[in-house]
C-alpha cells in the first residue's frame, strides 16, 4: 500500500509547481510549465487527480480557455505543513523537534556563517510567538 504522504515525481513536480507559483494554475498551466516531465495531458490529469484524492490539493474555481472552462487547483496544505506531516509519519515525534530544526539548520547553512543570524532571528521570534499563544491558552 503506497504511503499517503509518499509523492510520486510527477506528484512533487506538481506539488512543487503550485507550492512555487502561489496560485491556482489549470492543468494547461501544469502542461506548460511542466512539459519535461509531463509528456502529455493525460499524465496531467491522472496526476492531479491522484493528488485531488489523497486531499494535497482542491479545486478553486475555473478561467476560460477559447470555447472552453479549465478547472483551476491550488495546494490544501504548505510545503512546510506538508514537511511536518512527512516527518511525523516516519516516524519524528515532538520531542525530537529541536534535533531536526539543528539538522535543518546545518544542512542549509553549508558554509554561509552569515545565515546563522538570519536563523536564530526567526527561530526566537517563533519562540516569542509561541509563548505568547501558550500563555493565553492557559
Amino acid at each position: 500500500m503506497k504511503d499517503k504522504y509518499q509523492l510520486s515525481i510527477r506528484e512533487q513536480s506538481v506539488m512543487d509547481l503550485l507550492w512555487d507559483e502561489g496560485e491556482a494554475l489549470t492543468s494547461v498551466d501544469i502542461l506548460e510549465r511542466l512539459g519535461d516531465i509531463m509528456q502529455n495531458a493525460t499524465y496531467v490529469h491522472r496526476t492531479i487527480n491522484s493528488l485531488l484524492d489523497a486531499g494535497f490539493i482542491q479545486g478553486c474555481g475555473s478561467v476560460r480557455y477559447n470555447t472552453q472552462y479549465a478547472r483551476k487547483f491550488a495546494p490544501c496544505m504548505t510545503r512546510e505543513e506538508y514537511a511536518a506531516k512527512y516527518l511525523l509519519r516516519h516516524g519524528i515525534q515532538s520531542d525530537s523537534l529541536g534535533k531536526v530544526a539543528i539538522a535543518l539548520f546545518k544542512e542549509a547553512r553549508g558554509d554561509n556563517h552569515n545565515y546563522a543570524d538570519e536563523i536564530i532571528a526567526q527561530l526566537q521570534d517563533m519562540i516569542d510567538v509561541l509563548k505568547i499563544q501558550n500563555e493565553t491558552q492557559e
